[in-house]
């Protein structure tokens, strides 16, 4: 091993365990540290020159790792704990600070090159690999990204060199010390002490002696007796031969058998030709690691320069909740000291929101613990007992500036009921035979182009039915591929239930048992679940190119079932409209990448759509039937209502658990994968169908059932629709009432209409119903392609209509058909019996544009009736109402033209 002038070795790693090799002007890092040090003695503050070690690479593709001589003894920052682990995070936090301080400095001088060498230099920070002494850490391995899912250990990995030092060492396990080396000669001055010079071990100089004559060891003599068996003479060498030559095979055979061509653990490995589209189009698609970047995502996005103090050190990783945190119980739990703020302007980044949020709130008990500039949120934490004036006061202080709405943290649980009774054979596949999976399957058991994703609370990726077909797996509270089981293994039933493998002679198929696995852990060690796991959780999938993302999950309504239908439709229009405006923002993404979610209903026995995550249309949400496939009728527990897209099996279903178990749960969480495995069967047919495409053809060929729950589906009538090529025909019909806005245009584009009423609410694609009784009913050509008649529609029912003065906006919200940039539109109002019809051309370079003003209640009748002096004082009055109300119309046009 070679050795370095005043350095010690801390450490030697073998290159083969790593990969994501950095390198500059065409050399990798290694072989420029001299121009590297150069640069550190340069740039670098004296304080901190020593962070990176002095790599020394050996002939056997190893490299050392050498640090500066200390006075501690060195230790791994991963192992400390307490207040030396806390005192040394700190440390190294205050390291890369001032090291990307300086990247900045060179970029900002034009020094580019200098800057790049730093930058790829800590571009991977490993806490493993970190070694911390005398008051300063060292990046004791850098330019290197550790491989996911080694099955070594790190101790195998990072071959420790630091000799223990008398006070470490157990008395019992001392051994004879050689006698020390002849103490290193002072440097000469002249030269920089931080500057080390590489040489050769020198070979000591041994006196020679006779040896005596020993005997010869085992090994060498089992060798020779191995020569002479193999390479002797006679008939015995041949078939020795011969046996190994078979065993060679049957090795080669099993291989093999085991190797999946298609199972793969990088970024990246979900994706298909069908994902070349958004990939080229999507503006969010990440090159710099993190969930958006599709071949990076488990390297965390580092936070920018110059946002130190403001914003936590990565982008999208989610903060750390501990075993026992502050819980709110209600309808659902919440975390007492944590809120979401979603932002709706499109002109500035959740950056700048940060910093306005740290200038209003400077105080160390108000942070920004999580951030997302891609969906536009950040999590702060607060303390609790100021939690709810703090959720009513922020989207008002920091207005007009940001457009901003504040939710809750929400406690998310897995919709399953465990059941493991002891069943027969027959009832095991009960749920096979309801939804025609045997007819089914001899059309299609799937494809391995089509990935299904689960979203859940973690995973057994050793299970035999499971284990040769996972793909991109991620833990999005480590950040990482180390994705694990929990206590009660809902995730691993969910997955064997889609997934399953079908002949492999043991257990029972999944729906689509050829389509890969994309497991996505969203509870943390403590098996807590919240809004921001998993919506990243959905959007890693979104990312990495998942056909479809199953989450059997939601929030958990205790007692809600109690109150009358009417309380909870109520509930459903007024209630968790922020959380709605997320969900629905997700259906975009989602549209635009080709991805179907399939959603459980929940097991609450209450209407379908309290819980927002299932309010989104082109979501699937899932009720569940009791086991009776002849008469499906809807399962006790199982939520119901309007918002239930379709249903299936809920109760008594067979799927995995464990390493190498089985056993049976009730829930929607158990319909649901039933329902995602049907979607990848069709997709795996035709992979161009949208959502929507797929829930018209699972409603038409859907079975009847009891009890306000969607049909029940028949997998194998989907799948015949699918392969006649007839196009769906669900041309929704729209409602009319008090007050009806219908907007129609003939072309794939996505327009959108937008209505404010009497009271100040605005009913659009973002806020689909309010109080006031107004809804968005209809909302077409968000996927592509839909409709080339496509229809949107507003309106109030009967009765619910207030008087007062409605204002009517188009938006061009996206161009499905590049070549059409006019695209010609209908507006048909109707009001207190009058029927007024619009004709326009919209422009893609318009975006956004006032149509029309109307009001509602006999107004003109009451003013004739008034005195002239009553008249002038009541049409002032209005002046100054319709000049408030023009100035608010310019705002909005002004934010939704910001948008685009």
């Amino acid at each position: 091993m070679s050795k370095v002038i005043n350095k010690i070795p801390l450490c030697r790693i073998e290159i083969k365990y790593f990969k994501s090799t950095q390198g500059v002007e065409g050399k990798v890092l290694f072989e420029r540290f001299d121009a590297l040090d150069n640069i550190i003695g340069n740039n670098i503050d004296e304080e901190f020159r020593s962070f990176i070690s002095h790599p020394v690479t050996e002939e056997n593709l190893s490299v050392t790792f050498h640090g500066k001589k200390s006075k501690d003894q060195p230790k791994i920052l991963s192992e400390l704990t307490g207040i030396e682990g806390d005192k040394y995070k700190e440390i190294l936090n205050k390291t890369l600070q001032h090291y990307k301080q300086v990247i900045d400095g060179l970029n900002k001088g034009n020094e580019k090159l200098k800057a790049d060498f730093l930058s790829k230099t800590i571009k991977f920070i490993d806490n493993r690999f970190v070694y911390c002494y005398d008051e300063k850490v060292v990046l004791g391995v850098w330019g290197l990204q550790l491989k996911e899912n080694l099955r070594e250990d790190i101790s195998e990995i990072r071959k420790n060199l630091i000799v223990p030092t008398k006070n470490d060492i157990p008395v019992d396990s001392v051994e004879p010390i050689e006698p020390d080396e002849p103490a290193e000669p002072p440097i000469p001055s002249g030269i920089r002490e931080d500057k080390p010079e590489v040489i050769d071990n020198p070979t000591p100089e041994v006196p020679i002696e006779l040896e005596k004559p020993k005997k010869r060891p085992w090994h060498l003599r089992f060798i020779e007796w191995l020569k002479g068996l193999f390479f002797g003479r006679g008939c015995l060498r041949s078939l020795l031969w011969l046996l190994l030559l078979l065993l060679l095979l049957f090795l080669l055979f099993s291989l093999l058998r085991g190797c999946d061509s298609n199972r793969t653990f990088n970024g990246g490995g979900a994706l298909s030709e069908n994902d070349q589209g958004w990939l080229a189009d999507d503006p969010n698609v990440g090159k710099d690691g993190g969930k958006y970047d599709p071949n990076n995502p488990y390297t965390p996005k580092p936070s920018p320069p110059g946002f130190e103090g403001v914003l936590p050190p990565n982008e999208g990783v989610l903060a750390p909740l501990p075993e026992n945190p502050e819980i709110i119980p209600g309808n659902p739990n919440i975390i007492g000291n944590r809120l979401n703020i979603l932002m709706e302007n499109d002109d500035k980044s959740i950056m700048d929101l940060a910093k306005a949020f740290k200038e209003k709130y400077p105080d160390s008990k108000y942070q920004v613990v999580y951030y997302d500039n891609v969906v536009k949120r950040m999590q702060i934490e607060i303390p609790t007992e100021e939690r709810e004036k703090i959720k009513e006061e922020i989207p008002t202080i920091f207005a007009p500036d940001f457009d901003l709405f504040v939710f809750d943290e929400s406690l998310f649980e897995g919709a399953s009921i465990p059941n493991d009774p002891a069943i027969s054979d027959a009832s095991k596949s009960w749920y096979l035979k309801a939804v025609n999976a045997f007819e089914a399957w001899e059309i299609t058991k799937g494809s391995s182009k089509i990935s299904i994703a689960i979203v859940d609370n973690g995973f057994n990726l050793q299970h035999p039915e499971l284990k040769q077909k996972v793909v991109a797996p991620y833990n999005v509270w480590s950040h990482s591929s180390n994705v694990f089981a929990q206590k009660e293994d809902h995730g691993t039933h969910v997955a064997g239930i889609a997934l399953a493998t079908a002949d492999n002679g043991q257990g029972i198929s999944g729906i689509a048992p050829e389509s890969r696995f994309m497991p996505i852990q969203v509870a943390n060690e403590h098996g807590l679940m919240t809004t921001t796991s998993v919506l990243d959780g959905i959007l890693y999938a979104l990312y990495q190119g998942a056909d479809v993302v199953n989450v059997s999950l939601g929030s958990q309504f205790n007692g809600i079932s109690r109150i009358p239908e009417d309380a909870q439709k109520e509930l459903i229009q007024n209630r968790f409209k922020e959380e709605e405006r997320l969900w629905r923002r997700v259906m975009r993404i989602a549209a635009n990448h080709n991805s179907t979610l399939v959603i459980a209903a929940g097991n609450d026995n209450v209407l379908t759509g309290i819980d927002a995550l299932q309010r989104p249309e082109l979501f699937i949400t899932v009720s569940a039937i009791d086991q009776d496939g002849n008469n499906p009728s809807k399962a006790a527990f199982s939520n119901y209502g309007s918002r239930s897209t379709v249903s299936a099996p809920g109760v008594n279903i067979y799927s995995t658990v464990g390493k190498n178990g089985y056993t049976s749960m009730d829930g929607t969480s158990m319909a649901a994968p039933i329902v995602s495995g049907a979607v990848a069967l069709m997709k795996s047919l035709n992979d161009s169908l949208t959502s929507k495409q797929i829930i018209c053809i699972l409603q038409t060929t859907g079975k009847y059932t009891r009890g306000q729950i969607g049909k029940l589906i028949q997998v194998d009538k989907a799948l015949d629709f699918v392969q006649s090529g007839a196009e769906p025909d669900c041309a929704p019909k729209p409602s009319t009432g008090d007050v009806q806005i219908l907007l129609s245009w003939n072309n794939y584009n996505d327009l959108d209409l937008i209505c404010t009423d009497p009271t100040g609410q605005t009913i659009s694609y973002k806020n689909r119903s309010v109080s006031s009784g107004g809804q968005l009913e209809i909302d077409m050509n968000v996927e592509f392609p839909d409709s080339q008649s496509p229809i949107e529609n507003i309106f109030w029912r009967p009765g619910t209509a207030p008087d007062g003065t409605y204002n009517v906006y188009l938006q061009y919200f996206k161009n499905h058909e590049p070549t059409i940039d006019e695209t010609p539109y209908t507006i048909t109002i109707k009001y207190d019996g009058n029927v007024e019809e619009l004709a326009g051309v919209i422009k893609s370079a318009d975006r956004a544009k006032f149509v029309k003003s109307f009001t509602v209640g006999n107004r003109a009748g009451k003013n004739e009736s008034q005195g002239g002096d009553d008249k002038r004082s009541q049409l002032e009055k209005e002046r100054a109402r319709l000049q408030a109300e023009l100035d608010r119309v310019e705002r909005e046009l002004k934010k939704l033209s910001a948008n685009y």
